[in-house]
């Protein structure tokens, strides 16, 4: 990440600390809400399939039909969840050529890096599903940055749908002083920037630094501008907007919701405009990165095209494991040699995380607190979880 000065990022370092202590306090205390439907797609006993030996040490697993893969289908990867209150098929780690033995320590070290839940899908089937510290499937948190890479998704969405374009202006959709840059140069800033995080505004302040396109700096507060401008490009709003073109579809559950976060000055940017959080439960977020697995097909119906999630996850020209809100971890420089090239993530303050990797046909996620330090998206746990998912490879 380039910086951009002194004693204007320091106090932006701080500021950030105490937005991310604000997120890492919400894990702390996942928000469990229960539903009717819910109870028909989870409880608090260990399936076979999602649990091995003496699994109630290593939290409990979420109860679904186990199966055995079938149909050539289904073995290219085709299976889909059905929505939201049905059962959620699962599948033998050494089916799918994975190691129980190495599954479970996966699941010791999530349970020991402050994990609220961990979910693992091959061929979009469960293959380890684990709830700690009280939580259940039923429990939501707000992913924090995991929601970039679903505004991403939404952003493909509307540009297939020629609402938006990527090259066009944010000021061509929201009002002048959206940042602090004035006019002339807000007026050069362009969706795509705002993707790639390359809009050369302060990631506090957001008065301009550079020059768009130019430099990458991670900037919460200039993507967080994506939300309106996608309203306004659209005519309805992101909660909405989301329900009918990304929720719904794949058949997220009734907790999936966007909303303010806390009003706290944190949460305020320097324009007085409030960040928005998306909360999820664990198979939700699981839903969406296998629907980013299939490259935005569901089932028979094609959400986005599969061309979208090739560009997003291309590597931007100012950071090369940044694509379009998608962290590129296998491109990353200094990736531990094992890692697939196409391992792509959605990561979030306090280790929120969801890794897609079409060339294994898995997802992951994790949900909780920080494991080490607190960071706004990357951190060193995703080593550690990658190299213990690395190694369960039977």
């Amino acid at each position: 990440m380039t910086g951009t000065g002194g004693t204007g990022h320091d106090r932006a370092d701080r500021i950030a600390v105490s937005r991310r202590a604000v997120l890492a306090g919400a894990a702390a205390t996942v928000t469990a809400v229960a539903l009717g439907a819910c109870s028909k797609e989870s409880s608090t006993t260990g399936s076979a399939t999602t649990s091995g030996p003496g699994s109630s040490s290593s939290g409990t697993a979420s109860t679904a039909a186990s199966v055995a893969p079938s149909t050539a289908a289904e073995e290219e990867g085709r299976y889909v969840p059905p929505a939201h209150g049905g059962s959620w098929e699962t599948v033998d780690a050494a089916d799918v050529g994975w190691s129980a033995e190495g599954l479970e320590a996966v699941a010791r070290l999530a349970e020991t890096s402050n994990s609220s839940t961990l979910t693992v899908l091959v061929g979009g089937r469960l293959v380890l599903e684990r709830y700690f510290a009280g939580s259940t499937a039923e429990s939501v948190q707000d992913i924090a940055s995991c929601q970039k890479s679903v505004t991403s998704t939404l952003v493909g969405m509307s540009v297939e749908r020629g609402e938006l374009e990527l090259d066009q202006p944010v000021s061509d959709l929201l009002p002048v002083g959206w940042s602090k840059a004035g006019p002339a140069a807000e007026g050069a800033i362009t969706i795509r920037h705002l993707l790639t995080m390359t809009s050369g505004l302060h990631p506090r302040r957001l008065t301009r630094v550079a020059e768009p396109g130019v430099t990458f700096d991670y900037n919460t507060a200039a993507y967080q501008k994506l939300r309106p401008a996608l309203e306004e490009a659209t005519g309805s709003d992101i909660d909405a907007l989301s329900r009918e073109r990304l929720f719904d579809p794949v058949g997220m559950s009734p907790l999936a919701v966007w909303e303010p976060r806390p009003d706290l000055p944190q949460f305020r940017d320097p324009t007085g405009a409030l960040e928005w959080g998306l909360k999820l439960p664990a198979r939700d977020m699981a839903r969406f990165g296998l629907l980013a697995l299939r490259k935005g097909t569901w089932g028979a119906d094609e959400l986005v095209s599969a061309a979208w999630f090739d560009e997003a996850w291309t590597s931007s020209p100012a950071q090369v494991d940044y694509g379009y809100l998608w962290w590129l971890l296998g491109r990353r420089q200094g990736a531990r040699n094992r890692v697939p090239e196409d391992w792509v993530a959605a990561l979030g303050a306090g280790d929120q995380k969801v890794f897609v990797v079409p060339s294994l046909d898995l997802v992951v996620t994790r949900q909780g607190a920080a494991a080490k330090e607190a960071t706004e998206a990357r951190s060193s746990f995703d080593g550690d979880l990658i190299s213990a998912l690395l190694a369960a490879r039977a």
